[in-house]
């Protein structure tokens, strides 16, 4: 072979070593985006008499494709690029100058629980209740709140006081002790864990990403607290009674409320003991509280009372049981 063949020889051997490795740069790119989750259930048939089928678009699609092509955006040639959603709200958390990129993924994390804790009722029934009566987490709630329509009513109480945007959340600790828990704005129940928990891996298989395992050293705090300080917070939601931080950290510290029982319609000694729970909850399902749900669902700006009532219709109790029983399994 000529000089010039062995050159051009190797110029087309650079070449495709250039494009293959351009390529493999691509494909890793591409996996590194956030990626909206499928539902497990048609957009088109809506979600029963609850959200029409253009309310659930706009939320399951428009709105949480928006959030994430926005962190996308946000956390491009930065640390966070390429983490999970999970690794990216813990570690903004802990960073005053991250405050978009926590926002944008603690509502795309946030707006996915809600998604996964519903479905559309089955053909022949109005609701997902007849799956749920004498199950696991029916019995608990009967224990801690005496009826499943009292839980219904302090669950949707803590909804309608909440006078700005956000989650309410039912929660369970290890020991099955129940809680009903507001979030505001953005906050979420993720960054209260000062050490690795498996809630955090429950959170990355909602997101739909790779499930990705925390270490200690991931998880610390930024910096040491001065003496006499509390401690940094042990769990996803800890301390709910004692100087925690707020669950959004770029806002100001706010209490949050929790809803732990309906103790005056059980017995003394077995009502709620409200300083029992806090130490590891885990959120078994939640409601978004935006004021663009219910008004695009046609409810009307003051449609929020309506729309908790048909919330109930489509909560998805098989799964909430299963997390449940997950979470805190009965004692035998």
């Amino acid at each position: 072979m000529s000089a010039f063949g062995l050159r051009l020889s190797a110029s087309a051997s650079r070449a495709s070593r250039l494009a293959s490795a351009s390529a493999r740069a691509c494909r890793v790119q591409s996996r590194a985006l956030h990626k909206r989750k499928e539902l497990s259930y048609p957009i088109e048939g809506g979600l029963g008499t609850f959200l029409p089928p253009h309310t659930l678009k706009m939320i399951a699609e428009d709105y949480q494709q928006g959030l994430l092509e926005r962190l996308n955006d946000q956390v491009r040639g930065t640390a966070l690029e390429n983490k999970s959603i999970v690794q990216t709200i813990v570690e903004a958390a802990r960073d005053p100058n991250k405050v978009l990129e926590f926002n944008y993924a603690s509502e795309a994390l946030n707006n996915s629980f809600f998604l996964e804790c519903v479905k559309p009722p089955p053909a022949d029934a109005t609701s997902h209740e007849h799956s749920f009566i004498g199950s696991y987490v029916h019995r608990r709630i009967t224990h801690h709140w005496g009826s499943l329509a009292h839980f219904q009513s302090s669950f949707s109480a803590a909804v309608l006081g909440m006078f700005s945007s956000g989650w309410v959340w039912l929660v369970t600790d290890k020991n099955g002790i129940l809680g009903i828990v507001p979030t505001f704005g953005t906050g979420t129940l993720l960054i209260r864990s000062g050490k690795p928990s498996d809630t955090f891996l429950e959170w990355q298989r909602i997101v739909g990403e790779a499930v990705v395992p925390f270490s200690e050293r991931e998880l610390l705090p930024p910096s040491s607290h001065s003496s006499g300080s509390p401690p940094p917070p042990t769990s996803p939601t800890s301390g709910l009674s004692h100087n925690t931080p707020p669950v959004n950290p770029h806002q100001p510290a706010r209490s949050m409320s929790r809803y732990t029982g309906h103790a005056s319609n059980l017995d003394p000694e077995r009502s709620v003991d409200h300083e029992k729970i806090g130490e590891v909850l885990y959120p078994l399902l939640c409601v978004s509280v935006h004021e663009h749900a219910w008004v695009s669902a046609g409810y009307g700006v003051w449609g929020k009372e309506e729309y908790m009532k048909r919330f109930w219709t489509v909560v998805d109790w098989q799964k909430v049981n299963a997390l449940f029983t997950k979470v805190a399994p009965p004692q035998q």
